[in-house]
């Protein structure tokens, strides 16, 4: 056990017992202020200073104290459990795609995190995604936060463009002077899922504190957590289908569940071995069951052939089982990725005079990623080639090839394996990322009313992935296919069979020559058989590198007319800039992969053109009334930004207008309209087309031919689709797709209000309420249909003459779908809505007798609207996301601190709220239309859940602090074996209950 372990378990008690709230998820309410003494300040969301933190539309501070004293290390996911923004790219779930594991956006809204605009002292940041705006939240030090703003809504006339769901400001500490030294481990109670993290900060006024500098190193470290480990997720649990609905069911329902909750779910037709999977053809029953089921057959270590245990069958709706032998695809594969993090990071000003304050900021940041995923896998229905055996293979026994052979077609030659090949080695990923950012910037007074700033910002950011285990196609093909040469060793093929040197595909003929002549045969029946030198032989690990850079030119000036003239309300304030932004993008993998000879993807070379933008705004503050009866203040404010950008989106205008009204000093209400633009990214302009992967469900298959709208049945039989088919190949795997860019596209516009209250009753002190509702318009929007909507839409549609069946194949023959053939490229076509009240409550009090100080805290959001409109047919139908999983209606957290002297002890409750088990319109009429599928499975939705924090924190004396606490307390689960690495599960916490211990030390 390390010396860290032992500190953490002497202490882990203390830290329960002595327990506080981690309030991440506040608004803290404006500081008091003395009359005559009032400084100005910036608010994130407006660049006029005002002499108070009120703001227009809503703001959400959470302090730097909130970041540091919880157990989580990275600012990423403290965020993701705001209410307000969507789960969407966090820790848990970032491993969804290549080269994306450890990844953090931000997601507001869940209106997607290409329209969150992230800022660090109200400065864009360079993208950690090629081709993308997207920032990780990684890279911003965690202990030079002074706040963080989180601001709904439009922001673009502000800010420019990608401020659609509104803006995340990281703003940093400008004056840090002293030293200190932070360290913190934490473990969860199965005694995984480590994460530590250590700092120091040190930074120092000088020159009569006129200047400041200040460094920052930080360490930070996240254990990964796998399946296997934990009892709850070593065994795959969902729902399978059972029952299938005859075609123009009411409500798509014959009222008997189609799906069940199983458990213990087993792949059938997959085994680590390999499985024989022989035709079941005119009741044959050495090929088929008594119940008319295919017989499977598993290779055993030993390379014997056994019957399959089926456990629970539930084919031919679905090839899995309940039990059973089949692969379980959990002995592999992550909760959490393994994330490392280093940090440095340097800030400074000098204040040469009034009109002359230079200042820089300057980072590097480096994160190192291991992600593990899954093996390479064998299934004859998606594969046709690398797979297929020849019966005169040598590793087979004779008895073994008597047995295949009596289960072929007479005259047959080969067989085909399904085989989750694990003895081969689980793909892996190494990520390594780095962010360079550099600020140079002056700001000074104009006079006594005026200022300026003007600055000059670059980003760098770098990534190499070294992709382990990757199968190379052709070795893999030629391995399989042994013989025995003249003299009885067992060889491939094609090292005595000029004949079979053919090329796996047409661009990888170049490296047939020194794959025959490396070949090594592989044994594939039963685990374990392959040799070290044939998973030599066929695996590789491919590597990429990526690059985004971000140049940064920008002007501004504020101040009011008060040097001129004041209104009878005060001063008018101003404030006017301009902006040039550059940026580039490259990506590139290896020749192998960009020429489709891998299991990975085909992956071309993303290097689109630069892209750039000018930018000019300006924006106005009128104070209108003020100090009235009636009329404590009265102002209306506006802003406008014009913006050319390159390639086809040219030029565009964004704009706001706002008022705040209070009758009474108690009372003040907000107001905000605004139009915003986000212009189309590099990635989605400039994609080159690549092979992806995507599961679907055939709309045609006896199992959803009931589902849809009651033309589906007529239009899967007008396309020839004959009457109790099945789509073996979309039910047992993944169906390939091609993606692509499209340069033609144009910005998506928004239109949005938020109208809402602040109470600050003076006959309750220290009680602060907000409300406000926010209604957010998305039309234009950049949106690929996807591959599932593409077919629903196709065969739902009042005939077939549409523009869905246009964007994909049928193999003539089988009718399964052409590999590669479904489209899936960007359009300006689509809508989202979004519509909801937040609440924030704060109340603060002291307890008689001086007994302490409370904090009382809540933040709620309620979502009335959350649809997106996809269907260009229809431009006008709804597709709901409210309710579906990862888009709760309700969402809240409260928390309750006291704090007396040295000590402060408290409690935070999360609460997400009930989510739909499948898409919503399945049990739920949407857009007028019915119900899809309402008997879709036994319930409906996944029952909300209640998360419990409890922290302390200690000041042993003025120079040291000790805190610590317990997470998620009664250690509460993803629901119904949910993951919580899923795009929508990644809002419940799979890390079980947390503890944590820390110790800070300021000098």
């Amino acid at each position: 056990m390390s010396y860290r372990h032992i500190l953490f378990s002497g202490a882990a008690a203390l830290a329960c017992a002595l327990a506080t709230a981690s309030t991440a998820q506040t608004t803290a309410p404006a500081p008091e202020q003395d009359a005559a003494t009032v400084e100005q300040v910036v608010v994130t969301g407006s660049r006029i200073r005002t002499p108070n933190l009120q703001s227009n539309v809503p703001v959400t501070s959470i302090s730097a104290a909130q970041v540091q004293n919880t157990g989580i290390v990275s600012v990423g996911d403290i965020l993701n459990e705001l209410p307000s923004i969507r789960s969407t790219f966090s820790s848990s779930n970032s491993t969804r795609f290549i080269g994306t594991a450890g990844l953090n956006f931000l997601d507001l809204r869940g209106l997607g995190t290409t329209r969150t605009l992230v800022l660090v002292n109200g400065r864009r940041h360079v993208s950690s995604s090629e081709g993308s705006n997207e920032v990780d939240t990684n890279t911003i030090p965690t202990d030079l936060i002074d706040r963080i703003d989180v601001v709904t809504g439009g922001n673009s006339a502000i800010y420019g463009s990608d401020a659609i769901g509104g803006v995340v400001n990281f703003v940093l500490k400008r004056n840090f002077e002293g030293l200190q030294l932070r360290a913190q481990d934490g473990i969860s109670s199965r005694g995984d899922g480590n994460a530590w993290f250590v700092s120091g900060t040190a930074g120092r006024n000088f020159a009569e504190d006129r200047g400041n500098v200040a460094l920052s190193v930080e360490y930070a470290k996240q254990e990964d957590i796998y399946f296997s480990d934990r009892r709850q997720f070593r065994e795959r649990g969902g729902f399978v289908i059972v029952d299938s609905d005859p075609a123009g069911s009411p409500n798509g329902s014959d009222g008997i569940p189609d799906r069940i909750f199983v458990s213990d779910i087993h792949s059938l037709l997959l085994s680590e071995g390999g499985t024989f999977q022989p035709s079941c053809t005119a009741g044959n029953p050495l090929t088929c069951r008594p119940d008319g089921r295919a017989r499977l057959f598993r290779f055993q270590q030993d390379g014997t052939l056994r019957e399959a245990d089926y456990g629970q069958d539930f084919r031919p709706l679905a090839n899995s089982s309940a039990g059973g032998d089949g692969s379980t695809l959990r002995r592999y594969g992550q909760l959490q990725p393994q994330t490392e993090r280093l940090a440095v990071n340097l800030i400074g000003h000098f204040d040469v005079n009034r009109a002359f304050r230079p200042y820089v900021e300057a980072k590097y940041v480096r994160n190192k990623v291991f992600q593990q995923s899954s093996p390479s896998f064998d299934q004859p229905l998606l594969l046709n080639s690398g797979d297929q055996i020849s019966l005169d293979n040598p590793f087979l026994s004779a008895e073994t090839r008597a047995f295949i052979a009596a289960r072929l077609p007479a005259g047959a030659t080969t067989f085909r394996l399904n085989r989750n090949n694990l003895d081969l080695g689980v793909r892996e990923e190494s990520i390594r990322r780095e962010t360079y950012r550099a600020v140079l910037g002056a700001e000074g007074d104009i006079g006594d009313a005026w200022r300026y700033d003007v600055s000059a910002t670059y980003g760098e950011f770098k990534k190499r992935t070294l992709s382990r285990n990757n199968r190379v196609e052709q070795r893999y093909a030629y391995a399989l296919d042994a013989v025995r040469s003249p003299t009885g060793q067992i060889v491939c093929r094609v090292t005595v069979d000029p004949t079979a040197r053919v090329p796996y595909a047409p661009d990888l003929a170049s490296y047939v020559a020194g794959d025959v002549a490396a070949c090594v045969p592989l044994n594939p029946f039963g685990e374990g058989a392959p040799s070290e030198a044939a998973k030599a032989y066929v695996n590789t690990t491919s590597r990429s590198d990526g690059k985004q850079t971000q140049a940064v030119f920008s002007g501004s000036i504020s101040g009011d007319t008060s040097p001129w003239f004041s209104l009878p309300a005060g001063p008018i304030g101003l404030a006017a800039g301009a902006e040039y932004r550059r940026e580039t993008a490259r990506e590139e993998y290896d020749e192998l992969v960009r020429r489709g000879g891998t299991f990975l993807n085909a992956i071309p070379i993303f290097d689109p053109p630069a892209f750039s933008v000018k930018e000019a705004f300006a924006e106005i503050r009128v104070p209108v009334l003020a100090n009235l009866p009636w009329a404590e203040e009265l102002s209306v404010n506006g802003a406008v930004r014009g913006a050319d950008y390159s390639g086809a989106t040219g030029k565009v205008l964004a704009y706001n207008a706002g008022v705040i009204y209070a009758p009474i000093r108690d009372v003040r209400f907000r107001a905000n309209y605004s139009k915003s633009v986000r212009a189309p990214l590099l990635a989605e302009l400039y994609s080159a087309p690549s092979q992806n992967f995507a599961s679907v469900s055939d709309p045609c298959d006896v199992a959803n031919i009931g589902s849809g709208t009651a033309t589906r049945a007529a239009n899967c039989a007008a396309a020839g689709i004959p009457v109790g088919f099945i789509n073996d190949e979309a039910r047992a795997a993944t169906t390939e797709i091609t993606s692509a860019g499209n340069p033609r596209l144009g910005e998506e516009t928004a239109k949005s209000w938020t109208i809402g209250a602040v109470l600050q009753p003076r006959f309750v002190p220290g009680l602060t309420v907000s409300v406000d509702y926010y209604d957010i318009k998305l039309a234009n929007v950049i949106s690929s249909v996807a591959p599932q909507q593409v077919l629903n839409n196709c065969y739902d549609a009042a005939n077939l003459d549409n523009a869905f069946c246009a964007l994909f194949q049928r193999d003539p023959t089988t009718k399964f779908f052409v590999p590669g053939s479904l489209q899936d490229t960007s359009l300006n076509f689509a809508k989202r809505r979004a519509r909801g009240v937040d609440s924030d409550i704060n109340y603060r009090f002291d307890l008689p007798q001086d007994s302490g100080t409370v904090n009382l805290r809540g933040t709620v959001t309620y979502v009335v609207q959350r649809d997106n409109y996809p269907f260009i047919d229809d431009p006008n139908r709804p597709d709901q996301i409210l309710y579906e999983l990862g888009d709760p209606r309700w969402a809240f957290n409260i928390s309750a601190q006291w704090r007396k002297d040295k000590l402060t002890v408290g409690y935070q409750g999360r609460y997400i709220g009930k989510m739909s088990v499948d898409v919503i319109e399945n049990i739920k009429s949407v857009g007028g239309r019915p119900p899809q599928n309402a008997d879709f499975a036994t319930i409906n939705y996944y029952p909300d859940v209640m998360y419990h924090d409890l922290t302390a924190e200690y000041a042993i004396n003025g120079n040291y602090t000790v805190y610590g606490g317990m997470e998620n307390v009664f250690d509460r689960l993803p629901p119904y074996r949910l993951t919580g690495a899923g795009e929508g599960s990644g809002i419940y916490d799979n890390r079980g209950r947390y503890m944590y211990l820390g110790v800070k030390a300021n000098f």
